[in-house]
């Protein structure tokens, strides 16, 4: 039995280009939390920003995992936290000052209701403007990093994917110290060596009081794998990355088409009539083997669109060049 639900915010539950959550998802929400569901999210976003994107429906986000497993939360009592290093982000950002079309950013860790910006060391204005426009922040250009608690850093660069891949590199040598996981196009999340969100869970669990088999968690990214391994009810929406959808035991249609909310509304429906929601039955369980299985008569036929789509998710390389297709806008989850 599903006692939490968990998920992914940016191209998720909140499709790219979108600032809010929608009407239709926060109502799906809601009718579970009366079912006795916990939901929350479980995301790179910070509590300030989570506060905007539900337009302040905090019972939709007073318990779960913020800042890519940095903060916990459990009934809007924050109940673990990890910080930046300072030290170890000052000697990234001198790294990153050489680096053409890229900068680092920071977030403070005491930030009530957003209204400390963005820190973006070493950037130009408008490679800020870019990426506020499409990350969604409000920057501020600094030349050092700023001498204050920080719960969220970035690499942001505006180069293309083996600019990025080569950055990375450099910065597994120069701080060591931090994990790096890219999200979307041009942006890097800078983690704590060790934590994710996955390794954020286990706590949640302990204050909840239940086990990884009774959570169920929606995703899209690279930054969600270590959750979607740790779960047993895991799902990618149709436009994730080739690793969330190899990950996922589950698949469903695309952000945009709010089919994370769909989801939650098949989950309500299954629990009232105590059945299965339509997109955990076998035929959603899809594999590279089940792909090319037959359908059995009694199942509902899986879409051939969904077919190909993780077909392609599955297929690592065609031609020498990738076969995915990933996510936009993501987690600055």
């Amino acid at each position: 039995m599903i006692k939490l639900v968990l998920t992914d915010m940016d191209n998720t539950l909140l499709p790219a280009g979108q600032d809010h959550v929608s009407y239709r998802a926060i109502t799906a929400i809601r009718d579970l939390i009366d079912l006795g569901v916990r939901f929350g999210p479980a995301t790179g976003r910070d509590t300030f920003e989570l506060d905007r994107m539900f337009f302040g429906a905090r019972d939709c986000y007073a318990t779960g995992i913020a800042a890519n497993g940095k903060r916990v939360y459990v009934d809007g009592e924050l109940r673990s936290y990890s910080l930046i290093d300072n030290g170890a982000m000052a000697r990234l950002a001198r790294m990153m000052k050489e680096v053409p079309n890229a900068f680092v950013t920071t977030l403070a860790f005491d930030n009530p209701r957003g209204r400390e910006p963005y820190k973006c060391i070493g950037a130009r204005g408008g490679d800020m403007t870019w990426f506020e426009q499409n990350i969604g922040f409000t920057g501020e250009l600094c030349d050092t990093v700023p001498d204050e608690e920080i719960i969220a850093a970035t690499i942001a660069c505006a180069g293309t994917q083996q600019q990025l891949d080569e950055i990375i590199a450099q910065a597994r040598v120069v701080a060591p110290d931090f994990d790096y996981a890219q999200p979307t196009e041009h942006w890097v999340d800078v983690l704590p060596s060790g934590l994710n969100k996955g390794t954020a869970l286990p706590l949640l669990l302990r204050e909840l009081g239940i086990s990884s088999d009774e959570v169920l968690f929606f995703g899209d990214a690279d930054n969600d794998l270590a959750l979607l391994g740790a779960v047993e009810n895991s799902v990618a929406v149709s436009n994730a990355t080739p690793a969330a959808a190899a990950a996922a035991k589950w698949h469903i249609g695309d952000s945009r088409d709010e089919a994370v909310a769909q989801a939650l509304e098949e989950l309500a429906d299954a629990i009232r009539t105590g059945g299965t929601p339509r997109f955990m039955r076998e035929e959603y369980q899809v594999t590279p083997q089940s792909l090319c299985a037959d359908e059995a008569d009694d199942q509902e036929p899986t879409s051939q669109a969904l077919y190909e789509l993780v077909s392609a998710h599955l297929v690592p390389e065609h031609n020498g060049e990738a076969g995915a297709m990933g996510g936009a806008v993501a987690d600055a989850d």
